[in-house]
């Protein structure tokens, strides 16, 4: 049985009539009869009394009518509330910190022009933070680096980006280095264990170099930046973000003998289920990853 069978009824019942019901629904009269035969069937029950050409309900059909408005009425109440997200939709957009400073702000410029009527909630975190939050459900997506650790989450590859070394322009440097080079200088990096950090450690892993303590350790690319600008070492950070620095000449790059390459993927639950403006969404800031990781 359906909801449809309950408002047919319903119908009829309000009419006194299976010619007058089916012309109101825009049936035909014997699909609204059908209808009845199927409720009466269904549940071994005589809804109407056919007396002189007219119908009237039983005692059992009153019952049943007073049960089937009342379902009616609690799924007209469950539909407002699941069009809710249509009428009032909000999409909860999850990133690890670099990239939310050079990808979220234009995602968020974008949204508002080309849909408006999202409402976007951003949430900066480390991976693994992120994981457990789209796991929740309490993210719709969220923008990674590296390979996730919960193989149950969907990860869908965008593109790779690049670290690059830079300095202060007056910094006193070769242009190209290797490795092995790296730990003659103070170095400002990110934390141990975030993804810049990790892909460091396993290339120095690879040479058999042993790390000792940085310059700096930061949990901010910003203060990374700062460090660098100041001429303080070699910052290792994202090409996205030491673009517009390298462009006007307030940091230069370093060429290192080995690419610093890391992989971006948008995670989300494996079954997930986006409405239409939230899949516009997701699919606008796929497009704005890949165009930002164009070296």
């Amino acid at each position: 049985m359906t909801i449809r069978h309950l408002k047919v009824f319903i119908k009829v019942c309000e009419l006194s009539s299976i010619s007058k019901a089916a012309e109101e629904l825009c049936v035909a009269q014997p699909s609204v009869s059908q209808t009845i035969k199927e409720l009466e069937t269904y549940y071994d029950i005589n809804l109407f009394n056919r007396i002189n050409k007219q119908l009237v309900l039983t005692k059992e059909g009153e019952a049943i009518l007073a049960k089937a408005k009342e379902v009616v009425n609690h799924f007209n109440d469950f539909e407002v509330l699941a069009n809710r997200g249509e009428l009032n939709p909000t999409i909860k957009v999850g990133a690890t910190m670099s990239f939310g400073e050079f990808v979220l702000p234009n995602f968020v410029k974008s949204l508002r022009k080309e849909v408006p009527e999202l409402d976007p909630h951003i949430y900066i975190d480390k991976a693994k933070g992120l994981e457990e939050k789209v796991l929740h459900g309490d993210l719709d997506f969220a923008i990674v680096e590296g390979l996730i650790s919960n193989k149950t989450l969907k990860a869908v590859e965008v593109g790779k980006d690049r670290l690059v070394l830079v300095v202060s322009p007056n910094f006193d440097i070769p242009e190209y280095i290797k490795v092995n080079d790296l730990i003659k200088y103070d170095l400002l990096l990110r934390e141990v264990g975030s993804p810049s950090r990790r892909i460091l450690d396993y290339q120095l892993a690879i040479k058999g170099i042993k790390l000792g303590i940085p310059r700096l350790e930061s949990i901010s690319n910003n203060v990374v930046i700062s460090m660098a600008l100041s001429g303080a070492g070699i910052g290792i950070l994202p090409y996205a973000l030491a673009k517009k620095y390298l462009d006007d000449g307030t940091l230069k790059e370093v060429k290192l003998e080995v690419p610093l390459e890391r992989r971006l993927f948008i995670i989300t639950l494996q079954n997930k289920q986006f409405s239409k403006v939230a899949k516009k969404a997701y699919m606008l800031c796929v497009t704005l990853l890949k165009e930002g990781l164009k070296n």
